[in-house]
């Protein structure tokens, strides 16, 4: 049963509070579908998403403490779990939700099913998850459930609390993720023995007499500073909802020398050779360093929870099906990364255009020149990982896809202007004067983060084609499993 978020918007146009809850399966008296109902029109941001924004702050914050770089899957996991934990205290307080862990074990009586309830099973699990994730943070998350009214201090686990239901309940999702294959407890160090094929080369200019092979991965480095291949491992992470990652492996990359790179080497130098103000705009505001993507991703759902007045009921299933999608788009675009390997295109460029004198984009502020082949240079930094498929492509058309079908429309309606000169690559120049990008559909929004890599030199237009069919594909399955907690089959 796909859940029928156009049957609510219709109700607003006249079907009755009875009957639109009880479609949504939370029927009056058993899961309190009017309260939250009447809550969602006070203009006021529910617990989810206030805890939704408390996670985005700490990715942003944690991105601070490591030079503004965060290692993109690391947010989706982290959303995920502290999505699975609220919405596993939540299923307690519903009449036939199931937990991802314990099932229905941690059930409650009719009578204790009220908004205050879940409130508090929302924030003690949200809290408990972040503590888990960010320990560094604590006084932060201390400070929210304070200014929410609740105690940090209660660790009970007495389950005829909706503080011991919560704390029982992500208690078993840590349990889960702990061993989960992303190496949380060694700051999420590569456990596979990852070894880059070819040397390093420095990013100032490629020596192609050093290279084993031209679309094999090659490190970049700079002031003989070499960064590692990014989370190696994660590939190997145990999913959240799919069954195996391997199943949704994309074809192969096209070979050096191929028809098909040739002409993507031309597409990618024919952009950055004329690279305009919008897609300049377009590249770093879809770059995501510090919230990942899976945080950017999350303020799409925001949007979505206030434009449709969603209730506290709503926004648990919508975050909860969301964010199990993303975890497991990052666990597949990763394991396609190590699987093929593949070169990012400042090292297979410079390659192919050694010894040839090339027009391109000569650096901050300098425009598009004549330069030397092998020093081409793309807009934006390339990451110190694999380029096929592309994480941005992969985790918008994941978040399109699974918001589309929470929703049952492709409608979004968002906006961003950057500000004259508010470039971060090319400060007080770029862009010349304000720059609006709108999105009227999910779908546009995933399309253009995915060309943002492309207009940006980061990556082949192929990582972003196969990497949106991907992310569609592990978001369908993925809102079929969640569904089956939500109505209670799992």
């Amino acid at each position: 049963m796909r859940m029928p978020r156009t049957l609510t918007s219709r109700a607003r146009a006249g079907t009755s509070a009875a009957v639109v809850t009880m479609l949504l399966g939370t029927a009056i008296g058993t899961s309190g579908g009017t309260a939250t109902a009447a809550e969602a029109t006070k203009g006021k941001d529910n617990v989810v998403l206030q805890w939704n924004q408390t996670t985005y702050d700490a990715l942003v914050k944690k991105a601070a403490e490591v030079n503004g770089l965060q290692r993109p899957p690391l947010g989706s996991r982290s959303l995920a779990i502290v999505h699975t934990c609220m919405y596993d205290a939540w299923s307690a307080y519903d009449a036939r939700a199931v937990g991802t862990q314990l099932g229905d074990d941690l059930r409650q009586p009719y009578h204790k099913r009220t908004l205050a309830n879940r409130k508090t099973a929302i924030n003690y699990a949200a809290y408990d998850a972040l503590n888990y994730l960010y320990p560094e943070f604590k006084s932060d998350f201390d400070a929210k459930m304070m200014a929410l009214g609740m105690d940090p201090a209660n660790t009970s686990r007495d389950t005829r609390t909706s503080a011991g239901v919560a704390h029982t309940a992500c208690d078993a999702v840590i349990a889960d993720r702990r061993t989960d294959g992303s190496n949380q407890e060694n700051a999420f160090a590569d456990t596979t023995g990852y070894t880059a094929f070819n040397p390093p080369q420095d990013l100032a200019a490629l020596d192609k007499s050093t290279v084993l092979d031209p679309v094999r991965w090659t490190p970049l480095s700079t002031n003989g500073v070499v960064p590692p291949f990014v989370t190696p491992q994660w590939g190997g992470m145990k999913p959240f909802a799919i069954k195996d990652p391997a199943a949704f492996q994309p074809p192969p990359p096209p070979a050096y020398g191929s028809a098909k790179l040739k002409a993507d080497i031309k597409t990618m130098m024919d952009y950055n050779a004329n690279l305009t103000d919008r897609r300049k705009v377009v590249s770093e505001y879809w770059l995501e360093n510090r919230e990942t993507p899976a945080g950017h991703q999350n303020k799409w759902a925001q949007y979505i929870s206030r434009r449709d007045h969603n209730t506290l009921d709503e926004d648990v299933k919508m975050f909860f099906t969301l964010n199990l999608a993303m975890a497991d788009a990052g666990i597949v675009a990763w394991k396609s990364k190590v699987r093929y390997d593949y070169a990012r295109p400042i090292t297979v460029i410079r390659y192919s255009r050694s010894g040839h004198q090339v027009s391109g984009y000569a650096g901050r502020g300098k425009g598009t020149q004549t330069i030397a082949g092998e020093t081409w240079l793309p807009y934006v930094t390339t990451p110190p990982f694999a380029s096929y498929v592309s994480g941005h492509a992969m985790w918008g058309g994941t978040a399109a896809e699974s918001l589309k079908l929470w929703t049952g429309s492709d409608k979004f309606g968002a906006s961003f202007t950057a500000k004259a000169g508010s470039s971060v690559y090319e400060p007080g120049l770029t862009p010349a004067s304000d720059v609006t990008l709108k999105w009227d559909t999910l779908s546009q929004a995933a399309t253009e983060d995915g060309m943002s890599r492309v207009y940006g030199g980061g990556h082949w237009t192929f990582d972003v084609v196969e990497g949106q069919k991907l992310g569609r594909t592990v978001a369908k399955t993925a809102f079929g499993a969640a569904m089956k907690y939500i109505n209670g089959t799992a």
